[in-house]
């Protein structure tokens, strides 16, 4: 600050600020006048705004990774008592349910536009046969054991997109599905290799009994791939909404179907069986939307680690819930899956970022 006497004899207060200058009299309030935002001001801005989504979109997929969990642990119990194909009724339902309201508030078509509802349909049928396949899994075999097996879903996904969409799939990429399909070997530990099972699960009739829910969960991988890529396929044309709302109908329309031709029905008798099938559906539908919302704030990559929650969750209650304990081909499965895939996944997203890092 400086100050002159002006040709009309009246003294100035000159307030320097960074590229600008401001002539007031001493009669003038001293409001303070910020200077303009320079382009370095304004990227430092957009990089803290860019971090904190980053941020909450992590912790939004912590969060779906509890809600998907927590459908999991209900679905274990009430395979306990009710066929699978029930459980994916109820949860279609109530998934449907709350899609039609969340596209009401939003005001937008659940139907979606004309042009991609062919692709919705396929999305929605591959999305109900790979959730058929993981709930009959989880209710045959160890959470742990199905969630692990179900988790190569990235991996076809890039075998899937790398055929259908024309994306890359490098020798490493290669290595990567290899060594995961290795790891579910030592997971589902087949006879022939391993010898009988000791200590199966009530819900296991026999070793042949434990193949068929792990052939189950690698069918559900394959189609959570193709509906993952078919979602890629549509990209921005359909709301997420949209996709929940397709997904919850068709299953809801072939639930029934597989019911009625492959297992029984079993009534709901109390209070706590509307409980765990409201639970099922309601936890899975705020798990979706999570998830939805972390994927469009997270970076590919972290997102990637992000989704071994999932896994460790699983571990989890099956150690302190149903006191199952894991034993060392398990374990060493799990963690060559999820390593595997996580690197596939980690290195999808660089390859991804350096072509479009713009150059010097």
């Amino acid at each position: 600050m400086s100050e002159f006497t002006g040709p009309d004899g009246t003294r100035k207060v000159v307030h320097e600020v960074p590229e600008s200058v401001i002539i007031v009299n001493e009669s003038t309030p001293l409001i303070s006048q910020p200077g303009p935002i320079t382009a370095a001001t304004q990227a430092l801005t957009d990089h803290h705004h860019l971090r904190r989504g980053e941020l909450i979109g992590l912790a939004l997929m912590t969060l779906s990774a509890v809600g998907f969990s927590t459908m999991s642990l209900f679905v274990k119990l009430g395979g306990a008592r009710f066929p699978s194909f029930q459980i994916v009724f109820a949860r279609s339902v109530i998934q449907t349910f709350f899609g039609l309201i969340g596209c009401a508030i939003l005001k937008m078509n659940p139907l979606g536009k004309p042009g991609i509802r062919g692709w919705l349909f396929i999305r929605g049928l591959a999305g109900t046969c790979g959730l058929a396949c993981l709930f009959y899994s989880v209710t045959k075999l160890p959470l742990a054991d199905a969630t692990v097996v179900f988790f190569l879903g990235p991996t076809f996904t890039a075998i899937l997109a790398s055929i259908a969409l024309g994306e890359s799939f490098t020798f490493f990429d290669g290595v990567c599905a290899s060594m995961c399909m290795f790891g579910v070997v030592l997971v589902s530990k087949p006879p022939f290799l391993f010898g009988p099972q000791e200590g199966a699960l009530v819900d296991e009739a026999s070793d042949l009994g434990r193949l068929f829910a792990i052939f189950c969960a690698l069918l559900g991988a394959i189609m959570s791939a193709i509906s993952y890529v078919t979602v890629r396929k549509i990209g921005k044309g359909a709301h997420f909404m949209v996709h929940v709302v397709y997904f919850g109908a068709i299953a809801s329309i072939l639930s029934p179907v597989g019911l009625l031709l492959l297992q029984e029905y079993t009534p709901l008798e109390s209070l706590k069986d509307y409980g765990i099938m409201f639970v099922i559906g309601l936890s899975a539908f705020v798990g979706q939307c999570l998830l939805n919302q972390g994927l469009q704030l997270a970076p590919a990559g972290p997102a990637t680690l992000m989704r071994m929650n999932d896994v460790a969750f699983a571990f989890l209650i099956d150690i302190f819930i149903f006191h199952q304990f894991p034993d060392i081909f398990s374990v060493l499965g799990a963690s060559i899956i999820v390593f595997m895939t996580t690197a596939l996944g980690l290195h999808k997203w660089y390859m991804h970022t350096t072509a479009h890092r713009p150059s010097a």
